[in-house]
């Protein structure tokens, strides 16, 4: 039985349980900007620090050979909703800008490499020192300390690469996957926004701040931890054989008779099998020896994903979603992002945000069932420069001279 959600309209706002929270981002590309931008979404003040001519990731695809102009939806996604200031830090006047920034935030984010940020001198202890009740979260691709602190890594190297995963995802005896850039910084956003919002409850009893710390590596280790674990207790994890062979046919891919493929998703393979069998016209073999248990099934696993290819392939996806569901198989279809624009429960559990008259991805996260409307796009390049300054109490004069600075950059 359904439940009844307690309010399923959208809300304009939505529930924003950061309310008040004050954010300052000193970051670019994806893993940095996507933390504060979760903050964002559920309602903190987020304000972008820039460096004059805005953050590379404002123009990646162009840098890549596309128009200028192409729409950028990662680029929306993490930095929705914020407000962005252009200053150099590098400057007297812009960094006495950023310090006065910091001394009424609660929140700094960065992902620039340790070692650029003590040559900011925004090193842990050096912030610490000047704004105790900051709390201060950093991103990186390996973490603090150790021979690689500062060795550059996208998340295909630190997240995919060196934690193993590209290894165990890959089929036995093939090379890597060309692996999709951001999976890894989003794992480790929300790693980091989890530990800022523990730094900030801690925060109010003590009235200090932490330095939080996340790294792609620590997270993708974290993300693969079965298997580590495995591996720690002796054990020998490997990578997963070719479809054609696995030993679990019950937890497989199948290709139907129009190219689409799916997921069937029987992990307790005696208990779900017969189910599969009725829905394919094989109750026939229900009670058959090689397929009376687990064992058995595995050691027959050739003799079963040859019986589902031959049956799977005879029926376009269609036709086995029905006759799937109706045997209360448990499955699930390989989706492309087409399929995922038109999805009915993406649509039902409130998956997508309206952004300037497009879909964005929300947040992974939902209070009291409440579907976000629409939501403040992107900033432009310093756009709120004026406002922010002005609320620090720059006066008007200043705030030219930094703007003034700012563009001869």
């Amino acid at each position: 039985m359904n439940s009844i959600p307690i309010d399923a309209s959208p809300s304009d706002a939505g529930v924003q349980p950061l309310r008040g929270v004050r954010v300052v981002e000193f970051a670019h590309w994806m893993a940095g900007p996507l933390t504060s931008g979760l903050l964002a979404d559920w309602g903190a003040d987020v304000v972008k620090v820039e460096p004059p001519g805005g953050e590379p990731m404002r123009t990646i695809f162009s840098k890549m050979g596309a128009r200028a102009g192409t729409p950028n939806g990662a680029f929306t996604l993490a930095n929705r909703g914020k407000r962005s200031v252009e200053i150099d830090i590098k400057t007297p006047e812009g960094r006495e800008a950023f310090d006065r920034l910091l001394a009424r935030a609660d929140v700094l984010v960065s992902n620039l490499r340790p070692e650029a940020l003590q040559r900011l001198d925004l090193g842990a202890a050096e912030v610490r020192e000047r704004h105790p009740h900051l709390v201060y979260c950093t991103v990186s691709a390996y973490g603090w300390g150790g021979p690689d602190q500062d060795r550059p890594g996208y998340d295909i190297a630190a997240f995919f690469g060196r934690t193993g995963i590209a290894h165990e995802i890959t089929t036995a005896g093939t090379a890597p996957p060309a692996l999709l850039q951001g999976i890894g910084d989003a794992f480790t956003a929300m790693a980091a926004a989890s530990g800022i919002l523990a730094a900030l409850m801690e925060r109010q009893q003590t009235g200090r701040g932490r330095f939080v710390e996340a790294s792609l590596m620590r997270t993708g280790m974290w993300a693969l931890g079965g298997e580590l674990g495995q591996q720690a207790l002796g054990g020998h994890p490997r990578p997963p054989r070719p479809r054609e062979t696995s030993r679990t046919p019950m937890y497989n891919s199948y290709r139907c008779a129009d190219g689409r493929w799916f997921f069937l998703v029987g992990v307790e393979a005696k208990r779900h099998l017969p189910s599969v069998l009725r829905a394919i016209g094989r109750a026939d073999l229900v009670e058959d020896d090689r397929f009376r248990d687990a064992r058995t099934i595995a050691t027959h696993s050739l003799d079963l994903i040859r019986l589902f290819d031959e049956a799977f392939g005879a029926q376009p996806l269609v036709h086995w979603a029905r006759q799937l569901d109706a045997h209360e198989v448990w499955w699930a279809p390989v989706q492309t992002p087409a399929d995922l624009m038109e999805d009915a429960q993406a649509q039902a559990i409130g998956a997508w945000v309206e952004v300037e008259g497009s879909k964005s991805v929300d947040a992974p996260v939902r209070f009291d069932f409440t579907a976000r409307g629409g939501v403040r796009p992107p900033p432009a390049t310093g756009q709120h420069t004026a406002e922010v300054l002005g609320e620090l109490g720059f006066s008007d004069e200043q705030i030219r001279q930094l703007q003034a600075a700012a563009s001869q950059e």
